[in-house]
Order: structure tokens, then sequence, then C-alpha cells
């Protein structure tokens, strides 16, 4: 197929993916949306699915899935072209998070591509001199991870060079491309932390100082610069094999004048970063961990991740018959709420960097472990307690628990006020997500975060912006996600894959903060207790109307706790929203398809084999197939 004949056929499948989302409508007036009546139509193709972040970044995946590659070529182009293009969500010098299935293989495989701390990192140091990890400069910033994550996917799944893959990318930063609304909306909310840095200045103003409006070309020189020494490095090594040249365009950015650039910068502006922060990281790569849910396997990453809390919850709903209930209604949310509120309070105590703390993960995982915390729902009324339970006596490898534990005395009925929203409320930094399943049933599913044009520093004349996913560390002896020297922050990113009868069928994810596993929890529900309101328009399962509780700590810096209130779209209607209040869940009613979270997801349907997408129009997420 021709460059032309390729760029037709996205050009065409993406006019057919997803109508334009509609006005949000005030608080009370719920939407034309039904199970019948989605919002956005059906994406279903034989071949593959594409879901991801902005409409660039799934063209990108779909032009490589296109030109012959897999799965993982396509989700490392989704990765770098967003990377450019959705800086408001994620960055090249920030974080992704990864999920693959190779059928080859046959199983799930866990990529963190989670940047971690300088070798010189103390939480005495930080007390002593009076920082703190306020997610803004250079005081959270810990290596990126994103670049890593995904150039090591490449080389060990991918089939395509780094040249190859990276080439829109390399485009859209050095020729430019249309800035979104959303981009541009954040680059002039975030003007005084912008002004603080001139790299900064130089990256996201116009010469003369002036914003970029939206649908101005916008470019990206520095970047493209970077990314185009990484190509020149490939094709130095490609004499050694494909893996070996990807391995070399990697190695330049962490081990060689990339990432000597950075340090540099680093250093010249107080950051005690050293090289050997950069050239001795690495993505963990490990198996995933699991549960089963009524016959399905749901994958997540370890316990590094806040991943397992879906898995948590699946396993105290599976003692509760949600059909029965009723989707949506007040006895189905509130057993929700209160089984993620469990399953929060476990993640707040138990879940660390795995390289530091002993985590009982068996014991957290546990069916009869998840059926003595089901027994604490009391379906009359909500809870009040932030308790975490004791799953020691459920695991054989962990038998003490030398840190904090969230128990009774947690002070929940003071606690809530100014709470802050999950991943940065009333900002527009957040999260993305990329999904992808190819015609051969390989998965993909990944959740870029990070290097926010927010928060992030950009580092010299590189162009990369500098993670501040350092602001989920706690600066306290006493709980396991500590701040450590070289430890990975306890992080939000999630990805999900789903498989029946041992087969990947499903990919998802969203981005959120600490809401994304409720967006996880209920849009993978709707999918499968309830596939028959949405079948074959999988946009539906993404569109019902969401709620959100906040009974827990805040995973970003100053941790503040929400205990107790739950957010709730004004469409679930008032006779739900009214006993949820009576029951004594502190409820706070927002607009229709305002609850937190972009789901993306792409589904292999076992009835037919189609692969079927689906993107949430909360925000400008894009979903195509063929």
């Amino acid at each position: 197929m021709t460059n032309r004949a390729t760029a037709t056929l996205i050009a065409l499948t993406m006019l057919q993916a997803c109508a334009a989302p509609p006005a949000i409508e005030p608080p009370g007036q719920a939407p034309t949306l039904t199970a019948e009546h989605p919002l956005r139509p059906p994406v279903m193709g034989r071949n593959a699915g594409v879901s991801a972040g902005h409409p660039l970044t799934t063209a990108a995946a779909m032009e490589i899935l296109q030109k012959g590659g897999n799965a993982f070529d396509a989700g490392v182009a989704a990765l770098l072209v967003g990377g450019v293009v959705e800086q408001d969500l994620y960055a090249l010098g920030g974080e992704a998070l990864v999920l693959v299935y190779d059928v080859d293989d046959g199983e799930v495989v866990s990529v963190t591509g989670q940047g971690w701390a300088p070798a010189s990192a103390s939480i005495d140091e930080y007390l002593r001199e009076g920082r703190n990890l306020q997610g803004q400069g250079l005081d959270p910033a810990v290596v990126p991870g994103a670049l890593h994550a995904a150039l090591t996917v490449l080389e060990r799944w991918g089939t395509m060079s780094f040249a190859e893959v990276a080439a829109r990318a390399i485009e859209y930063a050095e020729l430019g491309f249309p800035l979104r609304d959303r981009t541009a909306r954040a680059i002039e909310q975030e003007i005084d932390f912008i002004n603080q840095w001139a790299t900064n200045r130089r990256f996201w103003l116009k010469p003369d100082g002036s914003f970029y409006r939206p649908g101005e070309t916008i470019r990206m020189p520095q970047l493209a610069a970077t990314l185009k020494r990484m190509v020149v490095a490939e094709a130095a090594a490609s004499a050694a094999g494909r893996e070996a040249a990807v391995a070399a365009a990697r190695e330049r950015f962490y081990e060689g004048d990339i990432a000597a650039e950075m340090v540099a910068f680093l250093n010249e502006n107080g950051a005690r970063f050293e090289l050997a922060d950069f050239a001795e990281f690495y993505s963990r790569i490990e198996p995933a961990v699991s549960t089963t849910y009524r016959g399905y396997t749901v994958y997540k990453q370890p316990f590094n991740s806040q991943g397992p809390t879906l898995l948590q919850a699946l396993n105290i709903l599976e003692n509760f018959d949600l059909r029965a209930l009723g989707h949506n209604s007040a006895d189905y949310t509130h057993v929700l709420i209160e089984a993620l509120k469990l399953a929060y309070a476990d993640r707040d105590t138990y879940y660390a960097d795995q390289d530091f703390v002993d985590v009982p993960a068996t014991g957290l995982l546990s069916k009869d472990y998840a059926a003595g915390r089901a027994a604490l729902i009391d379906m009359a009324r909500a809870s009040a307690d932030y308790v975490a339970g004791d799953p020691l006596p459920f695991d054989p490898d962990v038998s003490a628990w030398p840190y904090w534990r969230a128990g009774a005395g947690t002070p929940v009925s003071a606690a809530g006020l100014g709470a802050a929203e999950p991943d940065h409320a009333g900002s527009v930094k957040d999260t993305s997500h990329v999904a992808i399943i190819d015609a051969e049933g390989n998965v993909f599913d990944s959740t870029p975060s990070g290097g926010w044009i927010g928060g992030a520093v950009i580092l010299g004349n590189t162009g990369i912006s500098m993670s501040v996913r350092g602001e989920q560390f706690w600066l306290d002896k006493s709980r396991a996600a500590q701040l450590r020297p070289r430890s990975r922050p306890r992080y939000t990113l999630t990805p999900s894959i789903i498989a029946l009868d041992g087969k990947p069928i499903l990919a998802l994810g969203t981005p959120g903060g600490d809401n994304q596993e409720q967006t996880i929890l209920q849009t993978l529900l709707n999918i499968v207790e309830f596939r028959d309101r949405w079948y074959p328009n999988l946009h539906s399962a993404i569109e019902w109307p969401r709620m959100q509780t906040l009974h827990f700590y805040a995973s970003f810096w100053p941790h503040e706790a929400g205990f107790n209130r739950v957010n709730i779209e004004a469409d679930y209607g008032a006779a739900v929203i009214e006993e949820l209040a009576h029951r004594g869940h502190d409820v706070r009613v927002r607009p229709p398809l305002s609850v937190s979270g972009c789901a993306t997801a792409v589904l292999l349907d076992p009835a037919t084999g189609n692969r079927i997408a689906a993107a949430d129009p909360r925000r400008d997420c894009y979903a195509m197939a063929y």
C-alpha cells in the first residue's frame, strides 16, 4: 500500500471512528444517551483495533499496523507520537507502564517504565532543608522512564526499527502539528511555572512570548533533534541486528551524550542526579499479577502500582450478585463504593516498591481474605472507617508488617476538608492511555503520564521534560511507599488486560490518577456483567454515568484525603443520588460526562473474532479499527 493510500484509509477510518463529543449539560439534566443510542457510533474491524488519547496518536498506531507492524510496533509509535502531541498529559521524559501479551509466548508481561529517585535521595535531607515533593520543578524529579519502556518493548517484542516507529513523532516535532484546545489551555494555565524556566519559555511560547492558539502549528525542533540522534545511534549499530540497534538508540539516551546533557543541566540547577542514575536505570520486566472474576482473568501490574486495587475490589465484589442488584442502582453503586474503600485502605497501607518492601501480595489477592473483607460491607449504610485488613495469615511468604497500617485511629471525621480531587483536579495535567489488539491477537496496553507542561522542566536543549512523579513518594519513614535512593514511587498508572478461557480479549485503561481503577472497574463490569445492554457498540459501556469515591489518601503530594466523599454524575438519576446520601455517603453531584477519566478500550469479540474499539466522550480520546 502506498503512503498516499495509507493516509487516505486512515482518514476515512478516523471519520467513521467517532462523532464529536456532546456539550456538557447542567447538573440535573441528562444528555441524550441510552444503551440503544450511544453518543458515538460503533468502531469495528476484522483485523485490528486501536484506542488512544489523541486522534494523531491513534492514527500513528494504525498507520504502523497497516504497514505490517504488530501491536508492539504500533504501541511504541503511539507512545512516541503521544509524547510529542499530548504533553498536557504526558511527555517523553515522563513514564510509561505497559502490559504486553505476545501470542507466541502465551503470557501477560508487565514492563515498568517508571523512573526512580536518584541515589542521593534522602528523606532526612528534604526535611532538613525544608523541601517537599510538590509536583513542580526539580525537587520531585525522577529519571525519565517512558522512552526506556518504549524501546524495551520494541527491542523484545517488536519487528520494526526505531527509525520506522519514530518517524511520525519526529515529523510532528520537527515540522509541527496543530495544537489542540486542551494543550493550548494547559500552556496558558501554567504560564507562571513556564516563566520560571528559560528552557520552558523557549519551548512553549512563540518567539515574541505570545501564546500559541488552538489550531495553530507548534514545532519542537529540540525534541526532534534528540529523537534524530537516537535514530543515528540505531543506524550505526544496524550491522549487529535489529534488537541490538534498538538497544543502541536507548543507550544513547540513557548512557550517552543525551544523558550527559540532561545531567549537566540538572546539576547546574541544583538537582542531585549523577550520570549513573540514568545509565543504570532499567525498565522492570516481570509477570503481571492477576485474579479471576466470574470466569475472566484480569491482569495488572504488580504492587509497585495501584493496579492490584482493581483485583482486590473484584475479589470482594465476586461475593455479591451484581446483576441482581441492577446496573447503577443505589445498591449496586453502594457496594462498589464500599468495596473500593476497603481496597484503597489496603493500597495505602501495603503497596510499595517491591525491591525495598516485602509486600504480602499472595495474601492481598487471596479469595478467602476478600471474603472476609466483603463481610464488612453494610448494605444499609456507608462505612466511615478507613481500616486496612490483615492479609498476613493468608500469605505464606510475609509474616510481619513493620510499616504504618490504616486503622481505626484514622481521623476520618476530621478528614476530607479541602481534599484533593484525583490527579490534579482543576488542572489540565493528567495521563493518557493506549490500547491495541492486532490481527494475530497480540495485545499492547499502556498508561503513559508525567513530564507535564505545568510541572516539568525542559532539560537544556534536549526538548525532554523531567518527570515529577516523585510527588507520589511519602517523606515519612513509617510509610511503606516512602522516598528511598533508587526507589520508584508507588504509581497510579495502571493498564489492564482481561482474558477469557486463557486468551486475552480486552485491553482497557484510562487517565485519572487515583480514580483510574474506579473508571476501569465500572467500565469492566459494564462490559462483562451487562453485555446485553451495549453489544456491539462498546462505546455504551464507556459512556454510561460514573461515580468516584475519594475515600483514600491521594497519591499525589501532599496526600490529602477525601474520606466518605463521592462524586457522581447527575444522570445517575435523582432517586439513586438521594438514596446514596441517605445511606451516609457525602455525595457531590457533577455534570454528566464530567467525572475524571477518559477510558480507551479494544475488545477481541469472542463471538465473531472482530475487534471492537471505543473511546470515552469525556475527552478527545479516539478509537479506530480496520
